[in-house]
């Protein structure tokens, strides 16, 4: 029985969504977690025993939609549609369980929207994977309001979460909270795996682009 459970539970996670369709859809404070498949994140998902790499934001700028995310460059924003066709791997999409108030997902963007420009912490990211690996009972399990001069992705994420009172990981403080944490989360749910069809658009316009060289 464990085991048809888990076949169905990756058969849930494996829903696959036509970006365009279901683009509207997404709201602001929506999480977007990776797998991916480069260098780095497979090292992040040796030390995370995980599936997952790198974890986002949603938000939407005017009409755009954008992801929010805290990279080796630092926190950024980039186009959501680039992030999904470009991304060496998956973007999952997952929402809240519980409904936020659109007043409190604004509040959660300009968060955000305040930490863009900080660097990315790397030394902090290596710490929290030896730690993990090595001293997982000694981790503090207190979440505490500082303001973090350096980030990591999940982090950053968590952290969005705790200003709309939505603590992702219990019992554990943010700064060790990983992408992996944030899919495990009992206050979210997987809604599908965001896939863009424009593949055979691209190529014609790379061959449009050709002909005018």
């Amino acid at each position: 029985m464990a085991e048809e459970k888990n076949i169905g539970e990756e058969k849930m996670k494996s829903k696959e969504l036509e970006y365009d369709d279901f683009r509207d859809q997404i709201r602001d404070g929506d999480i977007l977690l990776y797998k991916g498949q480069t260098f780095i994140s497979n090292l992040i998902k040796i030390f995370t025993k995980s599936e997952y790499s790198h974890a986002g934001i949603a938000a939407w700028w005017n009409k755009r939609l954008m992801v929010m995310e805290a990279i080796r460059k630092g926190v950024i924003v980039n186009p959501l549609r680039r992030s999904v066709h470009r991304y060496k791997g998956s973007v999952e999409w997952w929402t809240c369980k519980k409904e936020i108030d659109d007043s409190v997902r604004g509040k959660m963007i300009i968060f955000a929207q305040r930490q863009l420009g900080k660097d990315f912490g790397f030394w902090l990211l290596f710490w929290f994977g030896f730690m993990i690996s090595f001293f997982y009972r000694d981790l503090d399990k207190r979440d505490a309001f500082r303001r973090e001069r350096k980030l990591f992705c999940s982090l950053y994420v968590a952290l969005i979460y705790n200003k709309a009172g939505i603590d992702l990981k219990r019992n554990m403080a943010d700064r060790f909270t990983s992408p992996a944490d944030i899919a495990s989360s009992p206050e979210l749910e997987y809604r599908g795996t965001l896939k863009e069809r424009v593949l055979t658009e691209l190529a014609e316009t790379s061959e449009i682009t050709h002909w005018n060289y």
